[in-house]
């Protein structure tokens, strides 16, 4: 459905007091709620991946504000521990997470949190602090973002071409033009399209550079956590690879390098791991096993749903995407909407 039909029955069903009475039913059998955020900026000044950017800082607050208000909010650590032991939810209740460790999660994100005293997770892929660079899609974005070029001529994946008009088309929209037919494909693949882009856009990317401006650096993350139990630190995997495209033994060196360095920058547990892309095709029924194995006491993927004891898969805890048009009304729609369908017994 498009976003626009979304947020149209939404609207519809605030108005006619539907949606309320469905929160209202939902209360009756409360589960736990995660939020999914990415970056929070402000995306005309952006020279990134639009896609990625969850809310402004203006949206995220209304967000926040209203999750605070509508649910109960356990630290990590107490959620854990009610999961681990399978107790049952007596409230609505939420965690926010962040994947992925821009600054903006530092910057914006974590004061906006902290006023308001809400506990969050965030999710560092620790490759990308290690050593600073860009995601391939953020490089992708950010040449045809600065190009001067009139046209691109893209190559997909399966050989045919075709063409993208830089004059016409809002750079926003061409970015996404040009990176769909690549979301999925191998490293190599990637790695052929941005040679071609660099070619062809005429755009030098400083990687170091662009990365340091892009992610946050170890001595925000200590002092994200600082001695407080507000904020947590997770991994998203070392490099931020599909894990199941990996050999088991690649799988484990990603998620045990990652805790490691994230334990030994930060001089604190890390416990849990969201899995990079998250999708039911991105993790494994192998990949959770060695999560656990390595040491991780929960994982959290992108499937939508709402986490109920009975049903709750600790190395697959559910969790709410939210994107950038995703209004607070929306988001009250799309938890309503999951949970009626799962409580129906009809399940994706």
């Amino acid at each position: 459905m498009v976003p626009g039909k979304r947020e149209f029955l939404a609207r519809a069903l605030k108005i006619t007091g539907a949606l309320a009475a469905l929160e209202r039913a939902g209360d009756r059998r409360p589960g736990l709620v995660v939020f999914t955020f990415h970056r929070v900026v402000e995306p005309p000044l952006n020279p990134f991946y639009d896609r990625v950017v969850s809310a402004t800082p203006a949206s995220f607050r209304s967000r926040i504000d209203w999750i605070k208000t509508r649910f109960n909010l356990p630290t990590l650590h107490q959620i854990l521990d009610q999961i681990e032991t399978n107790r049952p939810w007596t409230k609505p209740t939420a965690l926010v997470t962040f994947d992925d460790g821009t600054r903006d999660n530092f910057t914006t994100a974590a004061p906006i949190l902290a006023e308001r005293g809400i506990p969050a997770v965030f999710f560092i892929p620790t490759l990308y602090l290690e050593s600073p660079r860009l995601p391939w899609w953020d490089k992708a974005a950010y040449m045809i973002k600065q190009s001067r070029a009139s046209r691109l001529a893209i190559t997909r994946p399966d050989q045919a071409t075709f063409m993208v008009n830089l004059e016409t088309m809002p750079r926003d929209h061409a970015v996404q033009t040009v990176l769909e037919p690549f979301l999925d494909q191998s490293i190599d693949t990637i790695e052929t399209c941005l040679r071609d882009l660099r070619r062809q856009t005429q755009v030098s990317v400083d990687d170091g550079a662009l990365g340091r401006e892009l992610f946050m650096t170890w001595d925000q993350a200590r002092e994200l956590i600082g001695g407080s139990s507000q904020f947590a630190i997770g991994s998203h995997g070392h490099s931020h690879p599909r894990l199941a495209d990996l050999s088991a033994s690649d799988q484990w060196r990603e998620l045990a390098e990652s805790r490691r360095i994230l334990e030994q920058r930060l001089a604190r547990q890390v416990t849990v791991l969201a899995y990079p892309f998250g999708g039911s095709r991105d993790y494994t029924e192998e990949t959770k096993a060695i999560a656990a194995d390595v040491g991780y006491r929960a994982a959290f993927c992108s499937t939508e749903g709402i986490n109920h004891p009975a049903a709750t898969d600790r190395f697959a805890l559910r969790r709410f995407n939210c994107g950038q048009g995703d209004s607070v009304t929306l988001l009250r729609a799309r938890i309503t909407s999951r949970d009626l369908w799962e409580s129906s017994g009809t399940k994706r």
